[in-house]
């Protein structure tokens, strides 16, 4: 604090008193610096302390009340903040108070920390009004969150999203912290979920997709936190926006070291959604995922009941006999075994299951290069504008070496994939020399792009051999996904159908969808197999009539393709429309 009229001895014991309150504040020490502050508004501010020492005994209240809300005391904040803004007002005379119109920012902090929502909201419009834009230094990007939480607890979804956009869209000007757009979707999804509004996540979602993915599969919280969030909009019945909201979360990165739970959480909710809108065969691939990669989850005796019950419910008697059996040998006293029997499922004994093992050299993934320009392309890649990126990225290979631009040269690849330009992806593939710079995820990465090269040639066996490797070692979700639909198209090949029907769907449901080239096309070959098989056009010939049999195979086909219809339209596509073919598979949705 520097005291700018003449000094005299009171002022001394005041500045005295201030300067060691602010010594406790830089040390932590807030009961020691509000106790300081409190002192000095008693000793001097009783009596007339504007005319004694100036505006800028206002500076004195301000940081009292920073003190009162490090510590919690969110009523005193709001007061002293009231009184630094309203008394000590700076004149063409005297403007020494340099946090008066701060003090209206902090006393809007203070209001949300009181829960007095309009009184924040109020506060923080004053202060955009009044402040002094080349003196009032505040960090904007919180500033925009704070506004938009208090928008959307007040139920006022557009003026919240107008400003948690605002924030978003300036992630590295301003710059925004993670946590806080986090902390704004987490506001918005409780007002839309209060407001019964699920059109209104799928929209925000959809805008801003980029900036709500966490930065990486080793960021925990924010993983959790979506998942979190992804389980009230399914508990609220908005099982479209719990879907968009579980394809933010990134993948494992095939880190031993991490836990699987949100890979694991996420499979069994998505088995949920697939199962409700009509897809069994969708839930039934989640869960063989989750007993292939995650035998270790808590929940296995119950995945493993519904392994069981969703392959009985498909027809896959053997896979239903084979799982039965181990629930039985794992879990003799289950008490899902009676309703096993009751279904007629003769338990098969089998093999001791022996998960996929994980690279055994994984630690962290390679921290990607936190340049401005990297950081901007990888938005755009994460927000799926694919071509925006692709010319990103090239740039950046064209002026940066070593690692930056061999990560870019990744990106680039991953562009080139997702934007289905598979010939520049194997260009991109062969010119590559920047394997040492690559973790072993993203190696991993580049031997799949050698798969779907294989599948794409029609190369068949050289592809097995892709895939067999692949499937020695644990992957994460969205990896997963590739090698899923690369061996549907191999079974698809083979004529081995109804294999080929249950690897695409683990496609779709690998990673909730997030891997949207994937499960678009992964969807768009499900329904097409359904639409080519003669039981499913009979059932469609019969739709309604006399003759309509509604336990025919047929017809539970036709059911199961325009369950994945409509999930394509919500969330699978990503945007892109059904196919004119594939359309008149969303008439026959009705559950029956």
């Amino acid at each position: 604090m520097v005291w700018m009229m003449p000094v005299r001895a009171q002022d001394e014991n005041l500045e005295a008193l201030v300067a060691k309150a602010q010594l406790a504040m830089k040390a932590g020490q807030w009961e020691q610096a509000l106790d300081l502050h409190t002192q000095a508004v008693t000793s001097f501010g009783q009596d007339q302390p504007l005319e004694k020492f100036g505006a800028q005994f206002g500076a004195v209240f301000y940081h009292k009340g920073v003190c009162e809300m490090k510590l919690g005391k969110w009523t005193d904040a709001m007061a002293s903040f009231e009184t630094c803004y309203r008394d000590f007002p700076n004149t063409g005379r005297d403007s020494g108070n340099r946090f008066q119109h701060l003090a209206l920012c902090k006393w809007g902090e203070a209001a949300m920390g009181a829960g007095e929502w309009e009184v924040a909201a109020s506060r923080f419009a004053k202060f955009m009004s009044e402040r002094d834009r080349t003196r009032d230094a505040f960090p904007h990007g919180s500033f925009y969150v704070n506004l938009a939480i208090c928008h959307y607890r007040l139920g006022r979804i557009p003026e919240g999203n107008e400003n948690l956009e605002i924030a978003s869209r300036n992630k590295v000007d301003f710059p925004t912290p993670d946590s806080g757009i986090v902390a704004g979707f987490q506001a918005l999804v409780g007002a839309a979920i209060a407001g019964r509004n699920e059109q209104v996540l799928l929209d925000f979602i959809g805008r801003n997709r980029a900036a709500l993915m966490p930065d990486s599969p080793e960021d925990a919280g924010g993983s959790h936190l979506m998942l979190k969030l992804a389980g009230d909009a399914l508990a609220a019945g908005m099982q479209w926006a719990a879907l968009a909201i579980y394809q933010l979360i990134p993948p494992a990165s095939g880190n031993a070291a991490l836990p699987p739970a949100p890979d694991a959480i996420r499979l069994a909710a998505v088995a949920l959604i697939h199962e409700k809108a009509g897809n069994v065969r969708g839930a039934y691939a989640c869960y063989l995922q989750l007993e292939a990669n995650h035998p270790g989850a808590g929940n296995r005796e119950s995945s493993l009941h519904q392994l069981v019950r969703t392959a009985s419910v498909i027809g896959e008697f053997e896979a239903a006999r084979r799982y039965a059996g181990r629930l039985r040998r794992d879990f003799p006293g289950s008490a899902f075994l009676e309703e096993i029997r009751a279904l007629g499922i003769d338990p098969l004994e089998g093999p001791p299951v022996v998960p996929p093992p994980g690279d055994a050299g994984a630690v962290v993934s390679k921290a990607l290069p936190d340049s401005r320009e990297f950081a901007a392309a990888l938005d755009l890649y994460q927000g799926r504008k694919y071509q925006d990126a692709l010319a990103a990225f090239r740039k950046i290979m064209r002026s940066e070496a070593g690692g930056e631009a061999d990560a870019a040269a990744f990106y680039e690849m991953e562009c080139l994939r997702k934007s289905g330009d598979f010939e520049g992806l194997e260009q991109a593939l062969t010119e590559f020399k920047g394997h040492s710079n690559l973790d072993a995820n993203r190696l991993r990465q580049l031997e799949i792009h050698r798969l779907r090269d294989a599948v794409r040639k029609g190369e068949w066996e050289r592809a097995d051999a892709f895939a067999n490797q692949l499937d020695a070692i644990s992957l994460p979700a969205d990896q997963r996904g590739q090698v899923a639909f690369c061996r549907g198209l191999a079974f698809e090949n083979a004529g081995r159908l109804a294999e080929a029907l249950i690897a695409h769907n683990m496609a779709m449901t690998a990673d909730a969808g997030a891997s949207e080239d994937v499960a678009r096309l992964a969807a768009i070959r499900v329904m097409t197999l359904h639409l080519a098989d003669p039981e499913v056009r009979a059932a469609m010939d019969r739709w309604g009539t006399a003759g309509d049999d509604k336990d025919s195979p047929g017809l539970f086909r036709l059911k199961e393709a325009a369950a994945v219809a409509a999930l394509f339209e919500r969330s699978l596509g990503a945007g892109s429309p059904l196919p004119d073919e594939l359309g008149v598979l969303l008439k026959y949705r009705d559950v029956r």
